[in-house]
């Protein structure tokens, strides 16, 4: 990772990297070469890249796929345990009106919520909570290091009691506001940022999204990481994936997105997500210093 890039991430959580003049061939470098495009972006290459557009759809399943306003969440998908380091957000067309991104500082508002209510503020790092995303529940507390990462998890609009009394806190934080515009590239720390959406109408809206894991943790603050737990991470166990299985783990590593993977091979994103792991954890992946990302 270029020095400007981590640094920006490990002081605020955001890097805004140098806008793409040509939008359309930007588009296709990302998702013909999602590798290559996130190292370019980063100056280091990811051991894992997952590759999503971020559009309406008609019948949409996941806010990322609706024009509603989208509560602040993290992308909590996990490869070998670890959720996704940096989301990498490439504008190809924003919306008439809305649309706006949404950032909040999640290490600041963990400093503020550990002042303001101290147990609230311990129950994010010791408190175990089921929070159910839509490719499936994680388990563990609100903050933890997850595989020597220290990561918030934050499901959108969470149910629990935990979720309820986080809410003011969460309406009351410092909010980051940028309105992508084609061309546009934002780099966000998916361990420490929350994020959301502005709705938005009128045009089409359009991103293309690649969730990047990187082997180095980005730094954070010593006192949080004080407070944090270890998630004990499990491989998965079942018995081997049939051919067509692995055909669209393979897909899926090459970094065509999981919603056309899964709609293909006629499963739910979850199950696929599910796949994914059996292959990394019984393959070279699962020692990741091994790792040699597609080229």
């Amino acid at each position: 990772m270029s020095g400007a890039c981590r640094d920006a991430l490990e002081r605020s959580g955001l890097y805004v990297a140098p806008r793409e003049d040509d939008v359309e061939e930007a588009v296709r470098r990302a998702c013909a070469s999602p590798y290559d495009f996130a190292e370019a972006v980063l100056g280091e290459r990811p051991w894992l890249v997952e590759r999503q557009h971020i559009r309406p759809l008609p019948r949409a399943r996941s806010i990322a796929s609706s024009t509603v306003e989208a509560p602040l969440h993290t992308d909590s998908q996990s490869a070998l345990g670890v959720p996704a380091t940096v989301q990498i957000l490439l504008c190809r067309a924003q919306a008439a009106r809305g649309g706006e991104s949404v950032f909040v500082d999640g290490f600041d508002l963990a400093a503020r919520v550990l002042t303001a209510d101290p147990p609230l503020g311990a129950a994010l790092f010791e408190a175990p909570r089921v929070q159910r995303f839509y490719f499936g529940d994680v388990v563990g507390p609100t903050i933890a290091r997850r595989g020597g990462h220290l990561a918030w998890t934050l499901a959108p609009e969470p149910k629990d009691d935990l979720g309820r009394r986080l809410a003011p806190h969460l309406a009351r934080a410092p909010r980051v506001e940028r309105r992508l515009e084609p061309g546009d590239v934002l780099v966000a720390s998916n361990h420490r940022t929350l994020h959301g959406r502005r709705a938005f109408e009128g045009g089409a809206r359009e991103l293309v999204r690649l969730l990047a894991w990187l082997e180095r943790p980005l730094a954070h603050d010593a006192e949080l990481g004080r407070l944090a737990r270890d998630v004990e991470i499990e491989p998965p166990t079942g018995p081997s994936l049939a051919e067509p299985a692995r055909r669209a783990v393979d897909a899926m590593l090459a970094g065509e997105p999981p919603a056309k993977v899964a709609a293909r091979a006629a499963v739910e994103e979850r199950e696929l997500y599910a796949w994914r792991d059996r292959v990394l954890w019984a393959g070279p992946l699962a020692g990741r210093g091994a790792v040699r990302a597609p080229r």
